[in-house]
């Protein structure tokens, strides 16, 4: 639909009172005045007295069309203002109270069901919000970007998806280093294990040394004894203990 200007609705209105040669009334003054002030309030977004003047030039104009369609679009734009009022200070559950009612009033506008939808995510903002610095290894602060991501989907402003990208770097840069902490363990963890097991080869190379020394001579051992060159030792021979003096008797 092509929008007119300040000049072209108020050469409009004239032209409905004009005949062709035939008398005709000069259109009121007041209805041209608060025309202008209509036109000029839009372009100054002065919703609330674009509403007041657009009612009250529908009931001098109750065929225009375009004055309603344009009165009912700044009744949409101020209530949604009045809405974003209200997530500016926190209060979301009022903001959706207020566009629930202007859908109710305007339900063949359907920048209110829009709307509702992008405001009705914002229920859950702060905790997901919250969510992000608490994240305590790469693999939380992906959940956490992803759950922020999809729960705001509609409402991904310029300055969230700059958030967004700068929050996944620092992801990055953490999933870096666990990795590297990773290897480095891995590998402490890998050095040990050839470690103790060199040590066990040690020792069990220490163990078998000494078993084959020990047998070693214990043979030797063996075959000397065999040889005579110990001779075993004679058994010793039982002595009889002492005999006690018999006591002498007394006289």
């Amino acid at each position: 639909m092509k929008k007119f200007g300040v000049y072209s609705i108020v050469c409009l209105t004239a032209a409905v009172f004009c005949g062709c040669g035939k008398p005709h009334r000069t259109p009121p003054l007041e209805r041209m005045e608060l025309a202008a002030k209509f036109f000029r309030n839009i372009e100054e977004n002065r919703s609330e007295q674009v509403i007041r003047q657009g009612r009250k030039l529908q009931m001098l104009m109750p065929d225009s069309t375009y004055i309603s369609s344009l009165v009912a679009l700044q009744e949409a734009n101020y209530s949604i203002g009045e809405a974003q009022k209200e997530i500016e200070r926190g209060q979301i559950n009022k903001a959706l109270e207020i566009i629930r009612e202007g859908r109710r009033k305007h339900s063949g506008n359907r920048t209110f069901s829009q709307v509702y939808l992008k405001v009705f995510q914002l229920r859950n903002a702060e905790k997901l919000f919250r969510a992000m610095p608490r994240a305590k290894n790469s693999s939380g602060m992906r959940g956490a970007r992803i759950a922020l991501r999809s729960g705001l989907s509609l409402n991904i402003t310029p300055e969230l998806k700059k958030y967004l990208s700068d929050y996944e770097l620092q992801g990055a840069a953490l999933a870096a280093r666990e990795k590297a902490r990773t290897m480095a363990a891995e590998r402490a963890a890998r050095d040990a294990a050839l470690k103790a097991k060199a040590e066990e080869r040690k020792r069990k190379d220490k163990e078998a040394r000494f078993a084959r020394e020990t047998a070693k001579k214990a043979a030797e051992g063996e075959r000397l004894r065999r040889e005579n060159r110990f001779p075993e030792q004679a058994p010793a021979q039982k002595t009889e203990p002492e005999a006690k003096p018999k006591p002498k008797p007394e006289k």
